[in-house]
């Protein structure tokens, strides 16, 4: 693994950790729609990206594909805001890299590697689309909840970090794809 790999890596998986603790704050078993789809978006991105490669790349972008909607859907509607869409939005974000990412296989081969390799799977051009705009959509949001709360005291008083943290990591994801 390549220094500057290595880096990105870090980078990702410490601001993916970083936007779970927001959730896992409101309450472990309360708040499990919300921060469990993102942990196992974490364990996703470190099997993947710097892990054994237990689960195949494309397994992992099932799960997260499946596990995008629970944060919004998982929650009562009252309940439901910038931060749960955001969310699910950056779950799906990463899926979109993950399986734009893939290397593909030889017609042969059992199962596909784990490594990514660029940007050269199908659509990637909507993959980096849909992260540009979920980072985007990030900085609004952190953006907006300082402005509207001062210093961003809301029902998701870290809401601000935890935006910041996605747009980072998907930044990073894209980053080491290209």
């Amino acid at each position: 693994m390549t220094s500057m790999h290595t880096t990105l890596s870090i980078v990702m998986l410490a601001c993916c950790a970083l936007g779970i603790w927001s959730p896992m704050r409101e309450g472990l078993v309360r708040n499990l729609s919300q921060w469990g789809p993102m942990a196992l978006m974490l364990v996703a991105m470190a099997d993947t990206t710097v892990g054994p490669g237990i689960i195949p790349g494309v397994v992992w972008g099932l799960l997260l594909l499946l596990t995008s909607p629970l944060p919004l859907v998982l929650l009562p509607k009252d309940r439901r805001g910038g931060m749960e869409i955001h969310r699910s939005l950056s779950i799906l974000s990463v899926f979109a890299i993950l399986v734009t990412t893939l290397p593909t296989a030889p017609s042969g081969s059992v199962h596909q590697a784990h490594a990514h390799s660029g940007l050269g799977g199908a659509n990637p051009v909507l993959a980096v689309a849909l992260a540009a705009a979920v980072i985007a959509y990030s900085i609004v949001l952190a953006a907006q909840t300082v402005r509207r709360n001062g210093r961003g005291h809301s029902r998701h008083a870290s809401a601000p970090l935890e935006a910041l943290s996605s747009a980072g990591a998907l930044g990073a994801m894209l980053l080491m794809a290209v």
